[in-house]
């Protein structure tokens, strides 16, 4: 094959990405893991000095219409914020909502990274390509390697998803019965409803306790709620290409970026999937980060990593085993509840509920007393001093008297909390200002919701980058949350727009802003 006809190949192909996302747009959320301050906290974690996220410039590449960088921009006005996207559908979307919200400081161009010239951007502290990397050309995905070591600064941090093997060969199955399914069809829609059909017919057909039904169970329970644009551009675009870890890192390697880590450093760690794996690790992998993520992979059939890179020159100053003073400079949230009543500030034995549901269990009264603190401050973050204190005052007024290693007990308890995944954690506080009256929320937040109000998946985003879906009437209710209105107000306005009965409307007033706290747009107390 002639190099003129690998490249009409590669720039047809290009063009059929970009008709098959202007037809279906990407539905485009946030993706809490992606966020800047996320990268930044890990980066600081595993010794890096990463850029101060509130001034940082940002650059997402293959943004869709920029709905995972926008939330960013909106709660960081004095940052810098780039998207670019292929779709010039997407990216004319997401430009009327950056124009709607009146984001200065956020930029979006659709353009071709294979063929982009990115030089006159400058440099990031942060570069994001999520859901990009293994949904493209081969040489395209060359491209987004070099484009990130071309723009990433000299401190700056990279996050790069892909879909990985060995997860994703039993995917590839279903996969491929789907894509026969659909080849044929004309609109995105009837490809859609094929492919679903055929993974229908399968799970009938296929004999029960299989190695088939085994997969379409594990493909059913990974896909279950995901709506057709993910199907179309996740699972059946044409280019779909997973890779093993080791084959990504020697691609990067290439591009001169190192591995970092992931952006959920809890995966990482081989003691968070059983004694039996830590030890066969140990054994085995000679410390090599590298080759334990690769054992990982195994262990877990993992399909999907999100994984951090650096520039190569900095690799020497990663550590993998973070120190007391990395902890201590975390600003912490957790929600751990004691399991059999009232926290009991003494030395019997207590259980408490961890986020994913496993148990926590002590006896010692500073750490339950640190537990309810960041428990009762939940969803908003407590830094190492302000947990110190607060523990300290509560065992006072208990009678117990604080010891003088209790800031090294914290360390300790956050150690756990944050390398078991328990915990949300940034270098900055996430705490908006206290609920006043008349209730009013993050005039971000407001806008969007007011923006989404007609929309079917109409939604908004919290303090953590978080998108929150969002019912018929708090749609309806949300846009009205600017501190003018009082409950009754809100009531009156809402029966104005023929949102309900005015008893319904009172009772959903009245249980605002419990559900509020519950998305993390509101700070009660």
């Amino acid at each position: 094959m002639t190099a003129s006809r690998t490249a009409a190949g590669s720039t047809n192909a290009v063009d059929a990405l970009r008709s098959d996302y202007d037809q279906t747009p990407y539905v485009s959320n946030s993706f809490p893991q992606s966020a800047p301050g996320t990268l930044a906290a890990v980066a600081h974690l595993f010794g890096l000095a990463p850029a101060d996220v509130g001034t940082a410039r940002v650059l997402e590449i293959g943004c869709a219409a920029g709905g995972n960088i926008l939330p960013f921009a909106a709660t960081h006005p004095d940052a810098e914020v780039v998207g670019i996207d292929l779709s010039e559908v997407q990216i004319a979307q997401g430009q009327a909502r950056v124009a709607a919200l009146g984001l200065e400081n956020m930029q979006l161009i659709a353009g071709d990274i294979a063929r982009l010239d990115l030089t006159s951007l400058g440099r990031f502290d942060y570069v994001i390509a999520h859901g990009v990397y293994s949904w493209v050309p081969d040489d395209v995905a060359e491209a987004l390697l070099a484009m990130i070591r071309a723009t990433l600064s000299a401190d700056g941090v990279a996050y790069l998803s892909y879909n990985c093997h060995p997860g994703w060969k039993a995917k590839e199955i279903v996969r491929d019965a789907m894509l026969l399914a659909g080849g044929g069809s004309q609109t995105p829609g009837e490809k859609v409803r094929q492919a679903r059909g055929m993974a229908d017919f399968l799970e009938e057909v296929v004999p029960a306790g299989g190695v088939m039904a085994s997969i379409l169970a594990e493909w059913r329970a990974s896909d279950d709620g995901f709506g057709d644009s993910y199907l179309l551009h996740d699972e059946l675009e044409a280019f779909n290409t997973p890779r093993y870890f080791y084959e990504v890192l020697a691609r990067t390697s290439a591009h001169g970026l190192a591995y970092l880590g992931e952006a959920r450093p809890e995966v990482m760690i081989p003691a968070n999937h059983g004694p039996k794996v830590a030890e066969y690790l140990a054994a085995h992998c000679g410390g090599a980060q590298v080759l334990v993520e690769q054992y990982l992979d195994f262990v877990t059939n993992r399909t999907f990593r999100q994984s951090l890179f650096v520039h190569a020159e900095r690799a020497q100053q990663i550590s993998y085993d973070p120190d007391a003073d990395r902890f201590r400079r975390l600003h912490l949230a957790a929600t751990v509840p004691p399991l059999d009543g009232p926290t009991r500030l003494d030395t019997s034995r207590q259980e408490f509920q961890q986020a994913d549901g496993a148990t926590l269990f002590t006896n010692a009264p500073a750490i339950k007393a640190a537990l309810d603190a960041l428990t009762e401050r939940w969803p908003w973050t407590l830094s190492h001093d302000e947990l110190v204190a607060t523990v300290r005052e509560r065992l006072v007024a208990a009678g117990e008297h604080p010891s003088a290693d209790l800031p090294a007990h914290i360390d300790d308890l956050t150690s756990v909390l944050v390398m078991q995944g328990q915990a949300h954690y940034r270098l900055d506080p996430v705490l908006p200002e206290p609920a006043g009256e008349p209730v009013r929320i993050d005039e971000s937040a407001r806008r969007m919701a007011e923006l989404t109000q007609l929309d079917e998946d109409g939604s908004t985003f919290n303090p953590w980058h978080e998108t929150v879906p969002l019912e018929p009437l708090d749609r309806l209710l949300l846009p009205l949350l600017d501190g003018s209105r009082d409950d009754a107000q809100l009531v009156e306005a809402l029966l104005t727009a023929g949102a309900g009965t005015r008893e319904a409307l009172v009772e959903h007033v009245h249980t605002m802003r419990q559900r509020l706290s519950e998305m993390k747009l509101l700070r009660r107390g």
